[in-house]
């Protein structure tokens, strides 16, 4: 069965084991969940393209004079809160912070030419769905952002629980996590 929902609602689901499983983005830091790490994707910035016409790399520098749009908290996962406080610290201070405008707000405002975010660069990836005009997806030169994806479970259910088996196939197919 699939049960569609963000990390924070897909957490809390398995944790009051509405779910058995899911696969949620890390970091989770719930000491009753178990987690296996199943793909790491590394993402890019996605930049007003007529700012960055013809270039098919950055560096983070480029983009201090933009603004790093904070999604709103209902589509926003602790992994971005990881960033935004890594963007503050490496000198990314600009903030635009959107309330109730979810992905389609977010491409909204890089599209304006005065704030960038973070996608995968795959072009397959649903992100790309909200993709508008004036919009580019670049590579970093000198930053890495991987974005992981994990297998969550509570641990009693796989330290002698019914999820034993499951979790067992999960680590044999997973012990080298998907890279894209």
């Amino acid at each position: 069965m699939r049960w569609p929902g963000s990390s924070k609602a897909l957490v809390t689901a398995v944790c009051e084991s509405r779910l058995a499983f899911a696969l949620a983005r890390l970091p989770i830091r719930d000491p009753s969940l178990d987690v296996l790490t199943v793909m790491s994707e590394r993402l890019r910035a996605v930049v007003p393209a007529d700012r960055f016409a013809g270039r098919d790399s950055l560096a983070l520098q480029d983009l201090s004079d933009l603004c790093f749009v904070v999604a709103p908290n209902e589509v926003r996962s602790a992994y971005y809160d990881q960033l935004d406080r890594e963007m503050f610290e490496r000198g990314i201070r600009k903030r635009i912070m959107l309330t109730d405008a979810g992905y389609g707000g977010i491409a909204e405002t890089v599209s304006s030419g005065m704030a960038f975010h973070f996608a995968m660069l795959d072009p397959d990836s649903p992100i790309h769905g909200y993709a508008l005009a004036n919009t580019e997806v670049l590579p970093f030169t000198d930053f890495e952002a991987p974005l992981e994806t994990a297998l969550i479970w509570r641990r009693e259910r796989a330290s002698g629980g019914d999820l034993d088996e499951l979790i067992e196939a999960a680590r044999e197919v997973f012990a080298d996590p998907i890279h894209v």
